[in-house]
């Protein structure tokens, strides 16, 4: 374990054009416990051609292997009024890949059926290996960890809650909130800054901010240690943090290691 004996991953966040071979071996080079990896297209068109390409998956598979580096979670499902759409796909590229989650977010603002289409969400998931991980963020459906830990209780162990501190925060939400949720609940936290902390955020600017403002941890003011420290001493880290102004770094090993280092900075005494 990486640190204070928490598993630490990479998320594809990190570096979006880096292939996922490429984050795999730049998460071992780092010394990173494993990564997270993006599946589907991004909203401006990145897209690695994993899924349906039986020789790349092999490729990603044996360097997994190769490494020894593990997949944390696979993202992303929209959960929209019509559903998820043919998940399947992806699901069953995630548990060949050995993923523990699949990252999900809310988009149905019919309350009366967020319920259902996510508990149908999470059985499917649950078939294929991988516990469907609801991400709250104030520009969805889901907007706090209220929200989500009550979507969460209704389905059972089949899904959790994905913490992020930058959500956490623009949604209103404070570390203390966290206190006592169970790991089964809550099994790992999104890792990235920002700042200033505290500052409402209306749904348009947070989604902005979201993808293209977060620093590493240390270069901004949200309060990362006391949110990781109320949290279980077991939950896993994913570090979230891009690389600002440069989507693809030159050498993902060395930004790999820069965004561990200074995780590491901040949450160890």
């Amino acid at each position: 374990m990486t640190i204070d004996g928490r598993f630490v991953t990479l998320a594809h966040l990190c570096m979006m054009e880096v292939a996922p071979v490429d984050l795999v071996r730049a998460a071992s080079s780092a010394g990173y416990d494993g990564v997270g990896i993006r599946l589907v297209p991004t909203s401006d068109g990145i897209d690695h051609g994993v899924l349906g390409n039986p020789a790349r998956m092999a490729e990603l598979r044996k360097t997994l292997d190769d490494t020894g580096i593990e997949v944390l979670d696979i993202e992303v499902v929209r959960l929209k009024a019509e559903g998820p759409g043919d998940v399947r796909p992806m699901l069953e590229a995630g548990q060949l890949l050995g993923a523990r989650y699949v990252i999900c977010t809310v988009e149905d603002p019919d309350r009366s059926r967020q319920a259902d289409t996510f508990g149908a969400f999470a059985a499917l998931a649950a078939e294929h290996g991988l516990r469907a991980n609801l991400e709250y963020m104030i520009f969805s459906s889901c907007p706090t960890l209220g929200d989500a830990l009550a979507l969460v209780d209704q389905v059972g162990a089949a899904a959790s809650v994905l913490v992020d501190p930058l959500h956490h925060e623009r949604g209103g939400g404070r570390p203390v909130e966290v206190v006592g949720v169970a790991l089964e609940r809550a099994p790992n936290i999104q890792l990235c800054d920002s700042t200033p902390a505290g500052r409402a955020a209306d749904p348009v600017s947070a989604r902005t901010e979201a993808v293209l403002g977060r620093l590493l941890p240390g270069d901004g003011d949200l309060p990362l240690r006391e949110l990781v420290s109320h949290l279980h001493p077991a939950a896993g880290i994913s570090v979230e943090s891009p690389l600002v102004g440069e989507r693809r770094p030159d050498d993902p090993a060395a930004w790999a290691a820069r965004a561990l280092a200074a995780t590491r900075a901040v949450l160890t005494p």
